[in-house]
């Protein structure tokens, strides 16, 4: 069962961008996050939550902050879970030519979208947010769970990748993108965790579509628990899903593509 809260649109235009946020159980976060995308993107950009029915109520304060946000709108899943089935499903029930998404913990700055969106007016298909060219990184705070190890397992992760795949694009496991949804039409989101965007740049790539990568620096979460894990097991037990999606796109039919970086 899922639950659809949609607010009457502030008019009747199509939006220029729709974010989607998947969450579970970022209550302490998905507020502060909402109100820093409408400073930074204006109240006529579409954001739709597609929350997994979080025990923490994320949901409902989603649901208390529609009031005053006519253009939010939360889908509460009750029987559906996982991140790439929640961006589908936003992505599906969103309005906007222009679509993008990041992480609901606060590690991806939402002041980044609006370069990720000017990059798009540019006449770039897709817009990555990258940790790996010049600018990017990654803020270590003694305490937090984002830890040296995990910037390095990425790090290792996204050379293994590029080995394997080509040097086109530099975070292959980003997550934090603005994308055209012609692209999204024709390259489908595949997987069930942070796979699918492996998947999805390489495919977009290899289509032709015009790739542009612009740095930040993603601040460690200060609030929740991560999702991704906090101990090297829970990265080799995630990474096998990796390389199984990686050597599968080793192996199958290649077209030619472009890529820049800002």
């Amino acid at each position: 069962m899922t639950a659809l809260l949609r607010r009457p649109s502030i008019s009747p235009t199509i939006p220029s961008i729709s974010i989607i946020l998947p969450t579970y159980n970022e209550r302490e976060n998905i507020g502060p996050l909402i109100q820093q995308i409408y400073q930074v993107m204006g109240e006529e950009a579409e954001v739709v939550v597609v929350d997994d029915d979080s025990p923490d109520g994320t949901w409902a304060v989603v649901e208390e902050m529609a009031a005053a946000h006519p253009n939010l709108t939360l889908i509460r899943r009750k029987e559906e879970r996982g991140l790439v089935s929640a961006l589908r499903k936003g992505i599906v029930s969103s309005k906007a030519d222009v679509v993008a998404w990041l992480d609901c913990d606060l590690s991806m700055p939402p002041p980044k979208i609006k370069e990720l969106y000017e990059g798009i007016l540019q006449g770039y298909d897709m817009v990555i947010g990258s940790r790996f060219v010049d600018g990017g990184g990654v803020e270590i705070v003694t305490g937090s769970q984002d830890t040296p190890l995990a910037f390095f397992m990425s790090s290792l992760l996204n050379s293994f990748i590029r080995r394997v795949l080509g040097p086109q694009v530099k975070d292959y496991t980003s997550g934090f993108v603005a994308v055209r949804r012609r692209v999204l039409e024709n390259t489908k989101l595949a997987g069930d965790y942070g796979e699918y965007f492996i998947e999805l740049a390489c495919r977009a790539y290899r289509h032709g579509y015009r790739i542009l990568e612009i740095p930040y620096i993603s601040p460690a979460r200060r609030k929740g628990t991560s999702k991704t894990g906090t101990h090297i097991f829970h990265y080799l037990k995630r990474g096998s899903k990796y390389i199984w999606r990686i050597l599968k796109l080793k192996l199958s039919p290649k077209s030619s593509g472009r890529t820049e970086e800002s």
